[in-house]
Parts: C-alpha cells; sequence; structure tokens
C-alpha cells in the first residue's frame, strides 16, 4: 500500500511539474513543456479531405496528435500539430500514391503550426520513398462552415541524385497538388 502512495504522489508530482503553454506560444518553453490546443484550434482540420486535380483524385487525412519533438538538443518538449496521410488516386480508381497505414508519428505530412498574425496553417511534406521529395504546405479555409481548405504545396526539392528510381522520368512523380481546394467528406 505505502508503494502504491508513493508511485501515486510521483506520478502527481511529476504531472503538477509539466508546464502547458497554449498553441500560439512562438517562444522558447523549458523542457519538456507542452504547447497545447488549448483551444480546439486544430479540430476543425482533423478528418477527411478531398479534392481533384490533373485527373486525379487525392484524400487527405488529418489528425491532431500530441507529439514529442526534439530537435533542440537542449530543449526537447511536447506540442500538438496536425498529421497528415494521404491516398491519391488516377481517373480510373487505381491507387497512385498511399500512405495511410503509417503511425500518427511518423507521416510524410507534419505541421509546424499556425503562420503568426495569419488564420495559415503551416505543414512540412519530406517523402524520402520518392527520392526525398520535401516541401512547405499552406493550408486556411475558405468559408465560414469550415468545410473547404485552400491547399498551397510548395516543392522545395533542390537535388535529386542518381540514386533515385525517379532521376530521369518526365514526369518526375508529383503526388500533391500544387494548389487546390479540398472538401471536408
Amino acid at each position: 500500500m505505502k508503494q502504491i502512495l508513493l508511485i501515486l504522489l510521483s506520478i502527481i508530482t511529476i504531472s503538477c511539474n509539466t508546464q502547458i503553454y497554449p498553441l500560439n506560444t512562438n517562444t522558447d518553453v523549458p523542457n519538456n513543456a507542452y504547447i497545447k490546443d488549448l483551444n480546439n484550434e486544430l479540430v476543425p482540420y482533423e478528418g477527411t479531405w478531398k479534392g481533384v486535380w490533373d485527373n486525379k483524385t487525392i484524400f487527405i487525412y488529418f489528425k491532431r496528435i500530441k507529439k514529442y519533438l526534439d530537435h533542440k538538443e537542449n530543449n526537447p518538449y511536447y506540442k500538438d500539430l496536425l498529421s497528415g496521410k494521404f491516398k491519391v488516386l488516377d481517373s480510373s480508381g487505381s491507387i497512385l500514391y498511399d500512405n495511410t497505414s503509417l503511425p500518427d508519428n511518423d507521416t510524410k505530412i507534419e505541421g509546424g503550426g499556425f503562420i503568426k498574425n495569419t488564420e495559415k496553417y503551416l505543414s512540412h511534406y519530406n517523402d524520402f520513398d520518392i527520392c526525398g521529395i520535401n516541401g512547405s504546405i499552406r493550408i486556411n479555409f475558405t468559408d465560414t462552415t469550415k468545410t473547404k481548405l485552400n491547399w498551397q504545396f510548395s516543392d522545395m526539392t533542390d537535388i535529386i541524385t542518381p540514386d533515385c528510381p525517379y532521376y530521369n522520368s518526365n514526369p518526375f512523380p508529383q503526388p500533391l497538388p500544387k494548389n487546390i481546394i479540398l472538401t471536408k467528406q
């Protein structure tokens, strides 16, 4: 009984020491702090979104997750962010790309946060399965009902090496649209 009480007290002490900050925090936070979606700003983005471009249909699945970010060696912390998975079909319904089976903490689209003083959310795309193609994605709602999402993808891939299976492909695979309006399903 004494051990159970001691363990319970330890858990309470640790949880009380975690400092929580709102999602729009743009400053350094203490080690193991939690930048949390206190106002549920990410909730409207969650779910399935659909769009059509170049005779292809894309389904994007956004989910809010709590991720441990340790990219700053001496300042790791937790943050709520959007994790994105997608599936792309050609005009006949055949699957061109599908990463929907990836774990939520290891997706190819990972949120960064809201762009300061805007209502646009910034995400990053990294796809090592397609020669390290990468870029940034900006999304924002186009309507008050939050059922239409403006999507802008900026491809930042600068080097494709000869070991890439698509090195001389023409056209080079384009798994994501550059600009599209997505509709919530």
